[in-house]
């Protein structure tokens, strides 16, 4: 008899610690992705909606899809409308603020930083700390070092070719575009980092629920080989060309 309980206890216990997880297994998921090309244009057409569509489908669940711009996009988890957003690239911690969101466990592709600068004044690493860098304005807290924020790509290129700052730096496949046309010249480019992305999940999901469903979705598809071909077009080793 006392063995006969042992084991309903175990069971009951271990059925606690599976509930939350086969709760979220039998109900849906609401995804919102950030407004970009090619990584999500609209509800039908991106990377990450391709992706989001294999993460329902290997679950065996629905994620309704909305497509906003980065800040609501963001804003929606936040405010807890949704249960993840992607992308984002993962808070290097330089700054110790309290974030208002979480990191997935898992990474969900790279992206390359790269610094750009004149050819006939290339700069060391060593350098950063002390020339006039600038950056996007969304990622001026990615370094430890002071950046100035900019909201146009060509523009800072340009100050750049000209020697009116040291230098500029950003994701290769948002950037590289402006130097492939031939416009900008004396410009000289090197790998400053490769950045993780991450999905982001309300606060205090980390670990949680929703974190694990994404977590076996993604390892399913990788298994299968789904997940490298769905993220190929994204996921790029960095490339050491010159204009």
């Amino acid at each position: 008899m006392f063995a006969d309980k042992a084991k309903r206890i175990a069971i009951m216990i271990i059925g606690m610690v599976l509930l939350p997880l086969s709760v979220y297994a039998a109900d849906n998921l609401k995804a919102s992705l950030a407004k970009m090309p090619v990584y999500a244009e609209s509800k039908n057409k991106g990377v990450l909606v391709d992706l989001t569509k294999a993460m329902a489908k290997e679950l065996g669940i629905e994620i309704p899809i909305r497509v906003d711009p980065f800040a609501r996009s963001m804003k929606n988890v936040i405010d807890r409308k949704v249960d993840f957003h992607m992308p984002l690239i993962k808070s290097p911690g330089y700054y110790k603020k309290e974030l208002p969101y979480d990191h997935s466990t898992a990474t969900i592709f790279h992206v390359n930083f790269v610094l750009y600068t004149n050819v006939n004044k290339p700069l060391t690493m060593d350098q950063l700390k002390t020339s006039k860098i600038e950056t996007d304005a969304a990622h001026t807290e990615y370094f430890p070092f002071k950046t100035v924020p900019t909201n146009c790509i060509e523009c800072s290129l340009k100050k750049v070719s000209i020697s009116r700052i040291d230098g500029f730096i950003f994701a290769d496949f948002a950037t590289d575009g402006f130097l492939k046309t031939g416009k900008i010249a004396n410009i000289k480019r090197q790998l400053y980092k490769v950045f993780d992305v991450k999905i982001i999940l309300p606060k205090g999901e980390r670990g949680g629920p929703i974190d694990q469903a994404l977590s076996k979705a993604i390892e399913g598809l990788s298994a299968k080989g789904e997940f490298q071909k769905i993220m190929s077009p994204i996921d790029l080793p960095y490339n050491d060309w010159q204009p």
